[in-house]
């Protein structure tokens, strides 16, 4: 695929991380509409144009409950681009015990987000941040425990459709080599604590996955096996996240790809990245209530380090502050990335190509329905 196809889907798509719909008590619809404004110092275009303004997508959700069961979905339209982001039905069998069944959200880091950010952090361009799947979960709430286990078939979209809107190991092309992979058959589970002391609230984990890489080609099978601990502490409106991460994409090697990078679909793009290493994240932030909005400002850190010796480390820290009045909301974030994809890069943890730091002014604006 060309690269101006893959930045216009993540141009459009890239607003995944924003305000809860509003869903009211007489209607189980709710969405978004979006714009986004950038300015980027790693493109001549956007520096002479003074930065582009573009229609991001339209967004529609629905929640309904029927008694114990309901459904849940989030489904994504823009100009020429169009996916189902989440889509399943659940059963709560009493307040502690939950299964659901669709394209859930695989249960693997910090809950809900390892970030604030439009942009994401790069736990989820790898795959580990906001990641569904077809499959069955089961979520069980005993006291401050929390167990989450999920048994997924495969991505959303598969292995030759790259709409899954996180990182996927898939099939593709990139220059003149091919990879041949599908995730199937993955077993994900997070174990959490909540402690909570007077204003302080800490959300303490650990999540581990296991899952087959088939080779259609050759119908060899590689695996994956990665492993996190994490934190998510909250006093006063102030916020701390913290998360150690370990992957291993073991693929298949068929002689001709170097199996120390691998091939992912994500955004309808296809792109490598080292297919072993570790992600350090940390994150900081403060939630200011006033009569103008909600305003929270934050800096997100975030760092791929291969396991390569031959290969570069990926960086990325966003200082911004988010802002939310009735049903609008906006971020606005200043993005300094090092070897990043779509942010000067073209691949995550490989080989840099310079030792620049690139830099990129985002505003992105929703009004929620």
């Amino acid at each position: 695929m060309k690269k101006t196809n893959i930045s216009l889907s993540v141009a459009i798509a890239m607003c995944l991380l924003t305000s809860s719909p509003a869903f009211s008590e007489d209607s189980p619809f709710g969405g978004s509409l979006r714009a986004n404004y950038s300015y980027k110092d790693y493109s001549e275009a956007s520096k002479e144009k003074l930065g582009d303004f573009e229609f991001n997508l339209f967004a529609l959700q629905i929640n309904h409950k029927w008694d114990d069961y309901g459904v849940a979905m989030d489904y994504r339209f823009n100009n020429g681009y169009q996916a189902l982001r989440y889509g399943y039905a659940f059963w709560d069998v009493n307040e502690d015990l939950t299964f659901n069944a669709g394209a859930i959200r695989k249960p693997f880091g910090n809950i809900n987000f390892s970030s604030h950010s439009w942009w994401y952090s790069l736990n989820y361009y790898l795959g580990f941040e906001d990641d569904n799947g077809l499959g069955l979960g089961v979520k069980y709430q005993n006291g401050a425990s929390t167990t989450e286990l999920a048994f997924l078939k495969n991505a959303v979209y598969g292995t030759t459709d790259h709409r899954d809107f996180s990182g996927t190991v898939a099939s593709g092309t990139v220059g003149d080599i091919t990879y041949d992979n599908e995730e199937t058959n993955t077993i994900s589970g997070r174990q959490s604590y909540t402690i909570s002391n007077g204003e302080l609230t800490t959300i303490l984990g650990v999540s581990v996955e296991y899952g087959q890489l088939y080779n259609g080609q050759f119908n060899e099978n590689g695996d994956t096996f990665n492993y996190a601990a994490h934190m998510d502490m909250n006093y006063d409106g102030w916020g701390l996240q913290a998360q150690y991460l370990a992957f291993d994409f073991d693929q298949y090697d068929d002689g001709a790809i170097d199996p120390n990078k691998i091939g992912m679909g994500l955004l309808d793009g296809f792109f490598e990245v080292a297919s072993k290493g570790n992600i350090f994240t940390a994150n900081l932030s403060k939630s200011i209530p006033t009569s103008w909005g909600n305003y929270t400002i934050y800096n997100d850190f975030s760092m791929v380090q291969p396991d390569f010796a031959e290969f570069d480390d990926s960086i990325l820290n966003t200082t911004g502050v988010s802002v939310g009045y009735g049903n609008f909301f906006v971020y606005v974030d200043l993005y300094n990335a090092k070897n990043v994809l779509w942010l000067g890069g073209n691949s995550l943890g490989l080989a840099q190509g310079n030792d620049d730091w690139d830099h990129r002014f985002n505003i992105n604006f929703s009004y929620n329905l």
